[in-house]
């Protein structure tokens, strides 16, 4: 999709782009070179030869934030394919207070499953997000993000060199709905355990937690943060594939990810969350104070 893409060009947007590809000018190396016709006016051409030669320059060199800041940000999604291997899919949850902070961050990468926990390791976050250059949440440019940001501090926090919010992109393919309604919809539903639990069941989990040394409560809520984290890859396919769909492009579609893959992981990560010194000093004093009551 990329290389078919003329959203770049000043004055092109998808009706004009659509117009294009009737005429077969399908693909960048598809538009006439000068003096071989016209594909827009004699002067919008010169402008749109200059634009492409910027994207396969880009393209050539990897150089996704230069790619990303020459098409419209509503056009990323067809970023994805070219580079998925340079992705992560993230999702946090916070402690429900005014000033919104993290407690749980869960991201899923080409190498894998982390979690990020307050009190823990949350101080490693922004090093391990910095580390790839396309970004995929469910809303994170409206929550996620800011949150994240106001955190750790702009000068720490890491910006990306392109992030795609599946929000927007599944509104525009008529996928409208939370992203657990829309995990139904394309078959990919959470076992029983975890439906119906929401965000703000994921505060009182991180209280439970945070007042009793509840590492039960801790799993649960890590489970349920890992799944709004990989979940985003398999979500992040379908959505290409019907993106590309809607336009009715021939382009290979990606095959679509199979969490099972990852199942495992989650277990391993939950089951090795046991409590710490800190948790151990909470249940303690919990106990003393139940005994002196």
């Amino acid at each position: 999709m990329l290389q078919r893409t003329f959203q770049h060009i000043p004055s092109v947007g998808p009706w004009r782009e659509k117009d294009l590809w009737s005429r077969g000018i399908r693909t960048w190396d598809d538009f006439p070179e000068a003096g071989q016709g016209v594909a827009l006016n004699r002067k919008s051409d010169d402008v749109a030869r200059a634009r492409i030669a910027e994207a396969k320059d880009a393209l050539a060199r990897r150089d996704l934030r230069k790619l990303a800041e020459l098409l419209p940000s509503r056009e990323h999604w067809r970023l994805y394919p070219e580079f998925q291997d340079d992705a992560v899919y993230f999702d946090i949850e916070t402690d429900g207070r005014e000033a919104q902070a993290p407690t749980v961050v869960s991201l899923f990468d080409s190498k894998g499953l982390h979690v990020f926990i307050q009190g823990r390791n949350m101080d490693a976050l922004p090093e391990a997000m910095a580390a790839r250059r396309l970004w995929v949440t469910f809303n994170g440019s409206c929550f996620d993000v800011p949150v994240l940001r106001d955190y750790f501090g702009p000068a720490r926090f890491p910006v990306p060199d392109a992030h795609i919010d599946l929000r927007f992109v599944t509104r525009r393919l008529g996928m409208g709905g939370g992203l657990k309604e829309i995990e139904g919809k394309i078959g990919a539903e959470r076992p029983p355990h975890m439906k119906g639990v929401n965000g703000y069941d994921a505060v009182l989990l991180w209280r439970a937690y945070q007042r009793r040394g509840d590492v039960e409560a801790l799993r649960f809520l890590v489970e349920y943060n890992l799944y709004d984290a990989f979940q985003l890859r398999t979500l992040m396919d379908v959505a290409y594939n019907r993106g590309a769909d809607d336009l009715n492009q021939d382009v290979p579609r990606l095959p679509v990810f199979e969490r099972g893959d990852v199942l495992y992981d989650v277990s391993r990560i939950i089951l090795e969350l046991g409590p710490t010194e800190r948790d151990l000093q909470t249940l303690a004093r919990v106990r003393a104070m139940e005994q002196g009551g």
